[in-house]
């Protein structure tokens, strides 16, 4: 609550993977759409248009 009350905002990590808020971690198969977030490691924030930590995800490389 005292991060938002600052204007710290979680990075949304549902969709496709975008490589100025998202840190990929690993690529593996899967049934979602190849570049799609599949997992979420560790939250990212960012405070206004900066990113304080990036989102460490692991994405889906389509399937096998």
């Amino acid at each position: 609550a005292v991060l938002q009350k600052e204007g710290v905002e979680e990075v949304r990590t549902d969709g496709k993977f975008d490589p100025h808020v998202h840190e990929a971690l690993l690529s593996q198969p899967s049934e979602a759409e190849e570049g799609s977030v599949i997992e979420v490691l560790q939250k990212g924030y960012r405070l206004g248009d900066r990113v304080i930590r990036p989102a460490r995800v692991v994405i889906s490389s389509g399937r096998d």
